[in-house]
């Protein structure tokens, strides 16, 4: 059965099916509305019918009325039709004004009826068939029918109409429900063997080749008529009538049912849309309106291109006669577009200004060695991009070069800290065979002195070993710090307890100053002692004898500071920041066991606990600044 229906005869049966039972559950629905109107469940048959017959003998009544009143109108000779109606009509005083042949016989009228006339402020004359008074000149119609008005094939035919709504009356439901089911069957059937041939796949139609809202289109134009159409004859009360509103309606089904159809096989294409008329129109639209698109941005680069070949200087000379001459010209015309000309002009002041100070703030930034700052060129114009653009180039540029550079140290701690281990292991043989050789009874006077000498050089290079690995650490930010809440006094009384026997041995006379109030810092007691032991170390090594050392605590803008002073035994002639650096003494005929690590080690570490160590040098006088912010 399947077969069938995907071949013509079986579609085309199918189609027809559909379109018998459409027209079927529309003459029922016609039917139900009938009979709901007019009651026929209640009332008898004949009644029905007299009803119907009553508002034609109206309808056909207010005809002649109008008949008759227009020819009164237009003067011409008054002609009484021969109709089936006999009929006189009568003004509002009753005076006879035209009456059919036939009417001095009839003895008692069928119906009386009011009609009304009444002319406008032109002085149109309207009519109506209400006849409600008022202004209205109302006219009396009586009306009498003939036995050949009710033998018409018309009012025969409507007869039949309310016979058969009668014998259907209580049958048009199980019918229509039937119909109903078949045609959802038929329907669902037609549809998914549309545009179907056998096994052959997909076969469209040759409506498939009209665009669907076309065809969408145009089946909604002739509905619309065709209902139009019915709208304008509401009494189907002849036989033509109905075979015309019956030819119609298959017509209107029919192109659904095809419309439908085209539907579902542009469903199983898949281009419903893309088929359409209106998606190609838009399509096209789209495709000339990006085409232009391309030309204008084109158009666009070039002229922007040829605007930033032009230097800064000829830019703002050509922007500043463009103004005069805009200036000029509105001078003229009007003051109104001279200040509408100025509060543009203020605006793209102020938009440049901004994209300045955007500049200078990445200039400051960049000076404060904030390498990570970026400017935002986004809406800078011209030579005012590339210049915070290369800010930015500068910026990376300079990232890098300090990411290098702390790589380079990284790789130095590392190498010295591997070589440092590597020299300590037989640097400690050295040193315990040295002492061995001293300790033996059998060794000569001169052979002790040489273990001697042998022993405290090997101690000297293991310190300096062993000084190189944590300033080589602490510069790289790789030692351990535990930074804890600590007294900044415990320092300095540490200091005094640790160093008095050896300031003695110097000829140095320690003095000391500390605040009474009680100063807390965050600090690493190990680390601190360091600091403090490596600056005391430089005093005790490089300071004038027979002088005074100065070491003091205070608070300075909420900051623990210590302050160690001396007089320095040899002439400074070196910069404070050279003297911070690595292997840098302030001992130039290097008389001392010192090797230039000490102060550099002291500042690492400082910074590592947040602090800051700087040097002052005015003359012989020596200066050491250790500040650590308080808690």
């Amino acid at each position: 059965m399947k077969r069938f229906f995907k071949t013509i005869t079986g579609k085309t049966t199918l189609f027809i099916t559909c379109v018998i039972l459409i027209c079927t559950l529309i003459a029922g629905l016609i039917g139900i509305v009938f009979m709901a109107e007019t009651d026929v469940y209640t009332r008898p048959q004949a009644e029905v019918f007299d009803e119907y017959i009553d508002s034609r003998v109206r309808q056909d009544s207010y005809q002649l009325f109008l008949n008759v009143m227009h020819s009164r109108e237009e003067n011409e000779t008054l002609t009484v039709p021969d109709e089936d109606i006999i009929f006189e009509i009568c003004d509002s005083q009753d005076n006879l004004i035209v009456s059919s042949e036939g009417a001095a016989k009839v003895q008692e009228w069928y119906q009386t009826y009011e009609f009304g006339a009444y002319r406008d402020g032109e002085g149109n004359l309207y009519y109506d068939s209400h006849g409600y008074g008022g202004e209205e000149e109302v006219y009396t119609f009586k009306a009498y029918l003939t036995d050949a008005y009710r033998e018409t094939d018309r009012f025969r035919f409507i007869s039949r109409i309310v016979s058969f709504a009668y014998q259907m009356r209580y049958l048009i439901y199980p019918v229509m429900l039937v119909c109903l089911l078949l045609l959802v069957y038929a329907f669902v059937t037609l549809m998914s063997v549309s545009g179907r041939r056998n096994e052959e796949g997909l076969y469209p139609g040759p409506l498939n080749k009209v665009p669907f809202d076309l065809l969408l289109a145009a089946t909604g134009v002739i509905v619309v008529l065709g209902i139009m159409f019915l709208d304008n004859n509401r009494f189907w009360d002849d036989l033509f009538t109905i075979i015309v509103v019956i030819a119609g309606t298959v017509v209107c089904i029919g192109l659904c049912l095809g419309l439908c159809m085209s539907l579902a096989c542009r469903i199983k294409q898949k281009n419903v849309i893309t088929g359409s008329f209106t998606y190609l129109f838009l399509k096209k639209c789209v495709i000339i309106v990006v085409y232009f698109l391309k030309l204008l941005k084109r158009l666009a680069t070039l002229i922007w291109n040829l605007i930033k070949e032009i230097p800064l200087v000829w830019k703002t000379v050509l922007f500043l006669a463009l103004t005069y001459i805009l200036e000029l010209f509105l001078y003229f015309e009007a003051d109104a577009l001279l200040l509408i000309e100025r509060a543009i002009l203020a605006v793209l002041v102020l938009f440049i200004v901004i994209q300045m100070r955007r500049l200078q703030k990445g200039g400051e930034a960049l000076a404060q060695g904030d390498l990570q700052y970026r400017v935002d060129t986004k809406g800078m114009i011209f030579d005012l991009k590339k210049h915070g653009e290369d800010l930015n180039s500068i910026s990376s540029g300079m990232a890098i070069a300090v990411e290098d550079r702390l790589k380079s140290e990284r790789m130095k701690t590392e190498l010295i800290t591997n070589v440092s281990h590597d020299i300590k292991t037989p640097l400690t043989s050295i040193i315990n065979y040295a002492d061995l050789i001293g300790k033996e009874k059998s060794a000569t006077k001169k052979t002790r002195e040489y273990a001697d000498v042998l022993t405290k050089q090997a101690n000297r290079l293991k310190r300096l070993l062993d000084d190189l690995v944590e300033a080589s650490k602490a510069s790289t930010g790789n030692l351990e710090v535990d930074l804890l809440p600590c007294d900044a006094s415990t320092f300095v009384t540490q200091a005094i307890g640790e160093y008095d026997e050896k300031l003695q041995q110097s000829d140095l006379t320690l003095i000391t100053s500390v605040s009474e109030k009680q100063l807390t810092i965050m600090a690493d007691g190990r680390r601190m002692w360091r600091i403090f032991d490596n600056l005391m170390n430089n005093i005790c090594k490089y300071a004038l004898s027979g002088t005074r050392v100065y070491l003091s605590l205070e608070e300075i803008d909420h900051n623990a500071v210590f302050t160690f002073k001396n007089t320095s035994r040899d002439a400074l002639n070196i910069s404070e920041e050279e003297l911070m650096e690595r292997f840098t003494r302030g001992d130039k005929s290097r008389n001392t066991e010192g090797n230039g690590l000490g102060l550099s080690i002291a500042r690492s570490m400082a910074e590592l606990q947040n602090g800051e160590l700087k040097l002052q040098i005015d003359g012989d006088l020596f200066k050491a600044i250790l500040s650590f912010p308080l808690i």
